[in-house]
């Protein structure tokens, strides 16, 4: 886990504590704080300074390649209105081997990722809402190609990258039996602004447990493009990730 990747985690956390202590003065406001997991699978390419690897970290493989990761989320709610935060950070390290035409050549792609999202929502009707919003995203991301040069050599590159993309949204909810909600949400953004492209989508199935505390079992997927200074490449994360989550939500 870089240094700096873990400092700026560090300095993202606070804000969302901060959202919630600013809102919780207000007595007709509903909160609600999750903290979750996505056993996230990781598919696509990323590239430093022309060096481009193949980043595909398979299901059965995340434990193995995860070096670290938190994830939080918070809602607040009055009337029709809302405002949503979320923070993703997640440490990963990719291998293969056997490439190149003698199958001498190894690479390696390691990549922290940090991803924080702020929103404001209206409901539009008891179980349909809309959404609108930014989302921060910072890669420390390093490639090593070993035995990729002319001679064998070993060639390496890093690259720190940060952005931001708006992003616009619908998230549904229903109430399909006694204790049970179905919660489906989808968003699309970059728009050339930040990335080139960028979308996610979520559905959760939430269980009552308790007045306060609700477990969540679902799947999320989100996908990203981005391409800087693409004619020198200088710059390129262009990844999918997706995978069964799990959280615990509590609500004050």
């Amino acid at each position: 886990m870089h240094p700096t990747a873990l400092l700026r985690t560090t300095c993202v956390l606070p804000l969302l504590m901060l959202s919630a202590a600013a809102l919780a003065a207000e007595d007709e406001w509903q909160h609600t704080l999750t903290a979750y997991f996505v056993a996230a699978a990781i598919d696509g390419q990323a590239g430093v300074h022309g060096l481009t690897a193949d980043v595909d970290v398979p299901f059965h493989d995340i434990l193995d390649n995860l070096d670290g990761g938190l994830m939080l989320a918070y809602r607040g709610e009055r009337g029709r209105y809302a405002v949503m935060s979320d923070l993703i950070f997640l440490g990963q390290k990719q291998e293969a081997e056997g490439l190149g035409y003698f199958g001498r050549t190894k690479a390696t792609a390691e990549g922290d990722q940090l991803i924080f999202e702020l929103d404001g929502a209206y409901l539009l009707t008891d179980q349909l809402s809309v959404y609108a919003g930014l989302r921060y995203w910072d890669l420390d991301v390093d490639v090593d190609i070993y035995g990729g040069g002319p001679l064998g050599e070993t060639l390496s590159a890093s690259g720190d990258e940060n952005w931001v993309d708006p992003l616009v949204g619908l998230r549904y909810v229903w109430n399909f039996a006694n204790r049970w909600s179905l919660v489906a949400k989808g968003d699309v953004g970059g728009f050339g602004i930040g990335s080139d492209l960028a979308w996610q989508a979520t559905a959760f199935a939430n269980w009552q447990w308790t007045d306060h505390a609700n477990l969540m079992f679902g799947y999320r997927y989100i996908d990203v493009d981005y391409d800087e200074d693409e004619a020198n490449g200088r710059f390129l994360w262009d990844v999918s990730q997706s995978g069964p989550a799990a959280g615990f939500a509590w609500k004050f």
